[in-house]
């Protein structure tokens, strides 16, 4: 009995290799293919980076990251659902499928990203978190805080790096939660908090926003750093590197001075290297199981990453954002692209 057991096992296991491998489980880059669109988890709501605007359209620096990776995949930028999801639903949203790909100004931390099921594809946005406070209470320091209200988001770090500023100097801080950014500012602008803390650009954008920019100000001290990453979810490293590399190539392309403009031109009579992005050859594109032009569509539809920031926060937004140290690396920034070759 115990020999017949054994060779049914043995049956069994082959016949579910078998299996195993004719029919392989697919992988986001087919159910983005198969479906003909890319769901883009956003927050929908925070100016300058994801936001409807009079047109009903969605624009923002990452909704134009979303963009940039459905132009790579599905060769149309224009192939982009976008969904909003809340902060305590974001990474859930990623891990169940909900989305491709999650693009919702969320910093990069160990235990959002170790044994969690998502990962970071790539560091798109370098930030900080800071303070606005009221002119009118006249607060020019982090130390003046101490004990008063400071509106926060749930789910964020932000909480956390504010108690270990204030631990190491002794007073406390009276933290107000809040689920929502929307309910965050109003409470904000209702007196309810005499502060309130975020990311600094979206700080900014959101009061520059509201048409009251006028009536506070920023402390100048930060309490962290906050490095926003594109998310994926863990176990495709096919679409880890799509993401991944699709960031890399707007660096590449802004480092060699080539923009959505001059995409067409370079591709056809540009330096070695320059055509070698652009898709001539086209041999590339089959290391990530895209076409060989992936590259160039997302610079000819979407551009390169200074035109991105430029139009989303920078010069051509209303935000007017100096690129600071999201500028590359030979222009006082920090960003260069990892070599594509």
């Amino acid at each position: 009995m115990r020999a017949v057991l054994s060779v049914l096992a043995g049956l069994l296991a082959i016949v579910a290799a078998g299996a195993a491998l004719a029919d392989p489980p697919s992988s986001t880059l087919s159910h983005v293919k198969e479906r003909g669109k890319l769901l883009c988890g956003v927050n929908g709501e925070l100016p300058g980076f994801s936001f409807v605007d009079e047109r009903k359209e969605a624009i923002g620096f990452e909704a134009e990251f979303c963009k940039a990776v459905a132009a790579a995949t599905l060769g149309d930028a224009r192939k982009v659902q976008y969904v909003p999801l809340s902060i305590g639903r974001r990474f859930d949203a990623l891990r169940a499928g909900t989305v491709d790909v999650l693009l919702r100004n969320s910093t990069i931390t160990l235990e959002r990203t170790v044994k969690t099921g998502v990962v970071d594809a790539a560091t798109i946005y370098l930030d900080a978190q800071a303070f606005a406070v009221p002119k009118a209470l006249g607060i020019a320091s982090l130390e003046q805080l101490a004990g008063r209200p400071i509106c926060v988001l749930k789910g964020t770090p932000h909480a956390r790096n504010i108690r270990n500023w204030f631990r190491s100097r002794d007073p406390g801080f009276t933290p107000v939660f809040f689920e929502t950014q929307r309910e965050m500012y109003a409470a904000f602008y209702a007196g309810k908090c005499d502060a309130v803390t975020q990311d600094i650009s979206a700080l900014s954008a959101t009061l520059i926003e509201s048409g009251t920019a006028d009536r506070y100000a920023i402390i100048r001290e930060l309490v962290g750093l906050a490095p926003l990453g594109a998310f994926v979810r863990t176990g495709d490293d096919q679409w880890f590197n799509i993401v991944r590399w699709t960031f890399n190539a707007l660096l590449e392309a802004e480092s060699a001075g080539i923009s959505s403009e001059t995409a067409e031109l370079m591709r056809r009579a540009g330096r070695p290297n320059d055509r070698r992005l652009l898709g001539i050859p086209d041999d590339d594109g089959a290391l990530l199981g895209l076409s060989g032009d992936w590259a160039y569509n997302v610079i000819k539809q979407v551009g390169n990453y200074g035109e991105i920031y430029e139009r989303s926060l920078g010069s051509g937004s209303k935000w007017k954002f100096p690129r600071g140290v999201n500028a590359l690396w030979d222009h006082g920034g920090v960003l260069y692209a990892l070599p594509l070759r």
